[in-house]
């Protein structure tokens, strides 16, 4: 775990897409419950089909994602990863490995809990979008598939 006082917390969650709508209260709270993490090049940060804790919001460095080996995308500054599990007490849908050393602002899943029930507004709403893309594209990774099935592809 690296240490970070709380005003430069606030500065790195200030820098993250996904909180930049938040006013400085909202900031200080979701401060108070982030901790920040560095992760090495290589370090395994999710493990697919592994109970998941943790809620991941990258700062620096990037991230791959893949699911059965197969690589699914690169993660970067400002993405986050981990909610899924959090959200429905599933398992990992995906394994994420750092490709890059990284800083990363983590939330355990009663912290998590606690920034979606304190319900601010624009990180709700963020997270729910991203949500959406994902179902849409893992919909249209279906269809395709069925597709190329289809015509011998």
């Amino acid at each position: 775990m690296v240490k970070v006082r709380k005003t430069d917390r606030i500065e790195l969650l200030r820098s993250v897409w996904l909180f930049e709508r938040c006013t400085p209260k909202e900031l200080q709270a979701i401060a108070k419950l982030a901790t920040p993490l560095l992760a090495d090049d290589g370090k395994v940060l999710a493990h697919e089909g592994a109970s998941g804790g943790e809620f991941f919001v990258i700062v620096e460095g990037t991230a791959e994602a893949t699911i059965d080996g197969a690589r699914i995308a690169e993660l970067g500054p400002g993405q986050f990863f981990g909610e899924m599990a959090l959200l429905d007490r599933g398992p990992r849908v995906a394994t994420v490995i750092a490709r890059s050393p990284m800083l990363l602002l983590v939330l355990s899943g009663r912290e998590f809990d606690e920034l979606i029930q304190q319900s601010i507004p624009s990180v709700s709403r963020r997270m729910l979008t991203v949500l959406g893309q994902r179902l849409r594209e893992a919909d249209q990774r279906i269809v395709d598939h069925g597709n190329a099935r289809l015509t011998g592809l």
